[in-house]
C-alpha cells in the first residue's frame, strides 16, 4: 500500500470517528477534523486535485457553503467589532471551508455507510443512557435526575441532544422500511419510537419537540402523499400519540404552558427563555437601518446588542447571539447573508427530490430539523450544532459528487 493510499484511508477512517464523536465530545470533534484534514491534505497529488475540485464544484451545496464562508469574511471589513471577535466568528463558521474536503472522502457509499452506523451507534448510546438515566445515576450523564418529570439529558445540552435525536428517529424509520427482515424493520420501529418518547418525556427541549413533530410530519407527507387515506390515518395516529405523550409527561406539560406564559408575560426586564427571543425580535426591527442592504458586519450584533441592553442578566442571555440563525445572518450580512443560508438550505431540498421513497423523505426531514432549530437557535453558530448540522449535511449530499471516470476507484489513490 503505497503512502497516498494509506493516508487516504486514514483519513476517510478518522472522519467515521469524527461521526461517532461529535455528539459525545466538541474538543475530540474538532481534533478528529483537524486530524482528518491533515491527512487528506497529506494523500493528494496534481491529479487528485482535479478529482477533487471537479468533484466539489459538481456537488449542489458546496458552492453555497463557500459563498457563505467568503461573504462572512468580506462582511468583516464593516464591521463596528474588533479583529478579535471577528477571529471568533471565523472560528464559528469555518467548517463551511471542511464541506467539499468531506464530501470528496465520503464519494463511496461504503464509506457513507461506515459513518451513518457511527452516528447511529452513539446516538443509539445516548438513548440507551437517557431511558437508564430515569432510574439509575450514570457517571457519564450531565444529569442526575432520577424519576420521570424530569429532564435526563446525557450528553451536551437538551437542544443539542433533541435535535440529534430527531433526526436519528427519522434514520431508524428509513432503515425498518428498507429491511427484508420484518424482524429488523419491527426492532428499527421500536428504537424509532423510544427516540420519539425520549424527546417528548425525558427531556426540556422545546427545539426537540418542534424538531421531533416537524419531521416527522415531512416524513410522512413525503412518503404518503399519493395515498391521502393512508396519510389521514398517519397524521391521526400521530396525534393522538402526540397528545398521550402530552398527559403522560408533566416535562412536556410544564414547557408547553411555560412557553405560552412566557410570551404573553414578557419584558426586557424579566429573562425567560421566549421572552427574550421576543425581545431580541424588537431589537432587530429598531436596527435594522445598522443593516441596511450588506448587513452591519460579521460579529456587529454582540457589538450593538450590548448598547442596546442594558441590563446585564439579560445581555448575559442574548447579546452573544440571537437565538435565531437567520437573523443573525441578516444582521450582520444583510440580505446576501439571508439568501445564502437559504439556498444552502434549498440546495439540500432539491437533491432530495432526486430520491425516491424513505431516502427523499429522510433528507427532507433534516432540512425541517435544521429550519426548526435555526429559528429558534443560532445553531450554525453553536459549536455542537453547527458540527451535527455541517456534518449531517456531508452525509446527505455525498451521493451527489460526480463520479470518476471508469476505471478508477473513489477514495483510492494512483500508486
Amino acid at each position: 500500500m503505497s503512502f497516498r493510499l494509506f493516508t487516504r484511508r486514514a483519513a476517510i477512517y478518522s472522519l467515521a470517528l469524527l461521526y461517532g464523536a461529535f455528539p459525545i465530545s466538541v474538543a475530540l470533534a474538532n481534533s478528529l477534523m483537524l486530524i482528518t484534514v491533515v491527512l487528506w491534505a497529506l494523500s493528494l497529488n496534481g491529479e487528485d486535485w482535479r478529482d477533487f475540485l471537479r468533484c466539489s464544484w459538481s456537488n449542489p451545496v458546496v458552492r453555497p457553503a463557500l459563498a457563505l464562508a467568503l461573504l462572512v469574511v468580506i462582511a468583516s471589513f464593516w464591521s463596528p467589532a474588533g479583529w478579535e471577535e471577528i477571529a471568533g466568528y471565523y472560528k464559528k463558521y469555518v467548517k463551511f471551508l471542511l464541506i467539499p474536503v468531506f464530501i470528496f472522502l465520503l464519494s463511496r457509499r461504503e464509506d457513507r455507510r461506515h459513518c451513518w452506523n457511527a452516528f447511529g451507534l452513539v446516538m443509539l448510546f445516548t438513548l440507551a443512557s437517557t431511558w437508564a438515566n430515569v432510574w439509575l445515576q450514570l457517571p457519564w450523564s450531565r444529569t442526575f435526575n432520577q424519576g420521570f418529570g424530569a429532564d435526563h439529558t446525557v450528553f451536551k445540552d437538551h437542544i443539542s441532544q433533541g435535535i440529534m435525536m430527531s433526526l436519528f428517529v427519522s434514520m431508524c424509520i428509513h432503515r425498518a422500511l428498507r429491511m427484508s427482515s420484518r424482524w429488523m424493520a419491527l426492532l428499527h420501529g421500536v428504537v424509532a419510537a423510544a427516540g420519539a418518547g425520549s424527546v417528548l418525556l425525558l427531556t426540556e427541549s422545546r427545539t426537540g419537540y418542534l424538531g421531533i413533530v416537524l419531521s416527522l410530519v415531512v416524513f410522512a407527507l413525503s412518503m404518503l402523499w399519493r395515498r391521502p387515506r393512508m396519510l389521514l390515518g398517519v397524521v391521526a395516529f400521530g396525534v393522538a400519540v402526540l397528545s398521550s405523550a402530552y398527559l403522560l409527561s408533566p416535562q412536556f406539560q410544564q414547557r408547553t404552558q411555560l412557553a405560552l406564559d412566557q410570551a404573553q408575560n414578557h419584558s426586557a426586564n424579566t429573562v425567560t427563555s421566549v421572552g427574550a427571543r421576543i425581545e431580541v425580535w424588537r431589537f432587530m426591527a429598531k436596527h435594522t437601518h445598522n443593516a441596511k442592504v450588506m448587513g452591519a458586519g460579521t460579529a456587529s450584533y454582540p457589538v450593538i446588542a450590548r448598547s442596546y441592553f442594558q441590563d446585564p442578566e439579560f445581555c448575559a442571555a442574548i447579546c452573544p447571539h440571537p437565538h435565531n440563525q437567520f437573523l443573525l445572518f441578516y444582521f450582520e450580512q444583510g440580505l446576501p447573508g439571508l439568501a445564502v443560508i437559504l439556498w444552502f438550505m434549498l440546495a439540500i431540498v432539491r437533491q432530495a427530490l432526486r430520491h425516491q421513497g424513505s431516502h427523499r423523505a429522510l433528507m427532507l426531514a433534516f432540512v425541517a430539523i435544521m429550519f426548526t432549530s435555526n429559528m429558534t437557535h443560532s445553531s450554525l453558530w453553536l459549536s455542537t450544532e453547527s458540527q451535527f448540522f455541517i456534518l449531517m449535511t456531508v452525509l446527505m449530499m455525498a451521493s451527489a459528487c460526480r463520479k470518476k471516470p471508469a476505471g478508477a476507484v473513489a477514495g483510492q489513490v494512483p500508486a
